[in-house]
């Protein structure tokens, strides 16, 4: 019973609110079907652009466009979309005649913008070394949205063909460009090169005798001079002592023979006439007296010859200390310098024996006369000896110093090969480098070129069309059907809020228990409502003022279509024109 009084109050409410209920669901669905057919249609036209691999194998050419498909298409969709080019396609085929000269041309390539539509499509795919999956693109759609469909169709072509040739003209710059970079850069290193083995060439002209590839070979000749300088000052030592030798056994000899004079009788040398006379002064003297003439005379004979035999022994022995001087003083001044002490002393010694043999050779005529010359012939062979062992000595001497000018000179050269080698591994290493960067670049220009010949041939990475734009049979939006449902369900939903709010706005009482309720007292009988003809009438007028508000309405909203759309004609026949199309 409670149920059929609940819908019994149901019924009621939607006969007293009938017009509550259906007035703005009607209005609602009206706007509804006037927006569906006042939108205009408009048109996409899509292509597919398949991003096809790399042909041959990368281990093998290695392309020199590099980066990411999506940076690419990107920097593309740059370029074509360009403020430029858009203004060129806008004037060439005449879009967005209707926005001109309402909107700046800025807005209008910034529209054409939003109506060039570019959609990558995606794959998934596995990363063989890690084992985890990456998304990848490997297709996009390019659309194009316009009112015209065949123009839509047309533009969708021209920016397909641009994405094309822009995509090849890119490739190509950026291979051509890279070409061209490595070559100047190998120039620049071949000159660079060309520079450091000049460097190096006059680096060896100038320190030839310096270079560390020479140092072994110099060592080796040190060692060789070493051992050949030693060897000479042993001769030296061994000449020296041998002519030490044949002096002391020239000592021993008289320089003069036995003499006979032009009677055939021997001369006596001077010791023997020295012998002599002493003899024959003590004969005297035992005889004669001291003051005797005879003995007087004997007796200045005696020291006359007795000084000059003691001259002829003190000259020897001077000789033969000046020689172990001399001899003393070439040994020490091998192994010291001229200022040390003991090359000084040897040197003032050597001086003052050289004084005192001046000066005794004045006092002895004898040996400086040409009227005494060595007549012995041994005396005059170890003469002969002395002399060629002193040349022997001078000869090797001067052979010892040669060498050790040689010895000198090639210590000097590996003293300064260190110094001289710290330059010449700047410039090896220097030419090495650039030698390793040469080498590197010519790898590179050769994969360049290797790359160049893949792009040209056309088995680089490419874009191909796969499905063409063509002329859209029907428009991709608005989707009339769908606005058409969606009005009817905010008609039906805005009819039952507007019913329900009136409903509950209205404080009247249409029931008897409702009246019980508010009163606090039973009902005893309920009377019907009586209507009298002025009710009729202001019923009637009510409804006469829903009518024509919902005429006018009508008529305001053709009016607007008619005066600020388009005439109602043309309405017309596009309604059913689209209809046909869209349903």
């Amino acid at each position: 019973m409670e149920q059929n009084a609940d819908i019994r109050q149901f019924m009621e409410v939607i006969k007293r609110r009938k017009f509550q209920f259906i007035i703005p669901g009607l209005l609602v669905f009206l706007i509804a079907v006037l927006i569906s057919l006042i939108l205009p249609p408009v048109y996409k036209s899509t292509g597919t652009i398949l991003i096809e691999a790399q042909e041959i194998p990368q281990d093998l050419v290695r392309s020199t466009v590099t980066g990411y498909v999506e940076e690419r298409l990107q920097a593309i969709t740059q370029v074509v979309l360009s403020r430029a080019r858009l203004i060129e396609i806008i004037n060439r085929f005449g879009l967005y005649q209707d926005l001109k000269g309402r909107y700046p041309i800025e807005e209008i390539v910034e529209k054409m913008r939003e109506d060039v539509i570019m959609e990558p499509i995606m794959t998934e795919m596995d990363k063989p070394r890690s084992g985890k999956s990456d998304s990848a693109i490997i297709a996009f759609t390019l659309s194009y949205e316009g009112k015209d469909p065949k123009q839509v169709a047309q533009v969708a072509n021209l920016f397909v063909s641009l994405y094309l040739e822009e995509n090849l003209r890119n490739r190509e710059e950026k291979t051509r460009t890279t070409y061209e970079f490595l070559e100047e850069q190998l120039t620049k290193l071949r000159e660079e090169i060309v520079i450091i083995e000049g460097k190096t060439a006059e680096f060896k002209k100038k320190h030839v005798n310096y270079l560390p590839e020479l140092m072994q070979l110099n060592l080796q000749t040190m060692e060789q001079l070493q051992r050949q300088i030693e060897a000479k000052e042993e001769q030296i030592k061994s000449l020296i002592n041998r002519k030490i030798y044949l002096e002391g056994q020239l000592a021993t000899l008289e320089p003069t023979m036995y003499a006979f004079s032009m009677d055939g009788k021997r001369v006596m040398t001077p010791r023997e006439e020295l012998e002599t006379l002493r003899s024959q002064y003590i004969s005297l003297s035992a005889t004669l007296s001291p003051q005797h003439p005879d003995v007087i005379s004997l007796k200045k004979r005696l020291e006359a010859v007795q000084a000059e035999v003691s001259i002829r022994e003190d000259l020897r022995h001077m000789y033969r200390k000046l020689n172990n001087e001399e001899h003393l003083l070439t040994m020490i001044s091998e192994k010291f310098s001229d200022k040390h002490p003991d090359v000084i002393k040897l040197k003032k010694e050597i001086a003052l024996l050289k004084e005192e043999v001046s000066a005794l050779s004045e006092k002895q005529t004898v040996f400086k006369g040409e009227d005494e010359k060595p007549e012995n012939p041994s005396y005059i062979n170890l003469q002969t000896q002395i002399t060629s062992t002193q040349m022997d000595i001078e000869t090797t001497r001067k052979e010892c110093n040669l060498l050790k000018v040689k010895y000198e000179e090639y210590q000097k050269r590996v003293e300064n090969t260190p110094q001289v080698e710290q330059e010449y591994l700047v410039l090896q290493r220097d030419y090495s480098n650039a030698q390793a960067k040469y080498q590197e670049t010519m790898n590179r220009l050769l994969a360049a070129r290797e790359a160049t010949g893949l792009e040209e041939s056309r088995k680089a990475e490419r874009f191909t069309l796969i499905d063409p734009p063509v002329v859209p049979e029907k428009p991709d939006r608005p989707n009339r059907l769908a606005i058409l449902l969606i009005g009817m369900v905010l008609a039906i939903g805005c009819g039952i809020g507007f019913g329900s709010l009136s409903e509950y706005m209205d404080e009247s009482v249409y029931r008897a228990d409702e009246l019980a309720a508010i009163s606090g007292l039973p009902v005893l009988a309920v009377i019907p409502y009586l209507e009298t003809e002025e009710d009729r009438k202001k019923m009637m007028q009510k409804k006469w003022v829903w009518i024509v508000s919902t005429a006018g309405l009508v008529i305001i909203g053709v009016a607007a279509v008619h005066f600020l759309y388009r005439p109602l004609d043309i309405v017309w026949i596009q309604i059913i024109q689209r209809f046909s199309i869209g349903f």
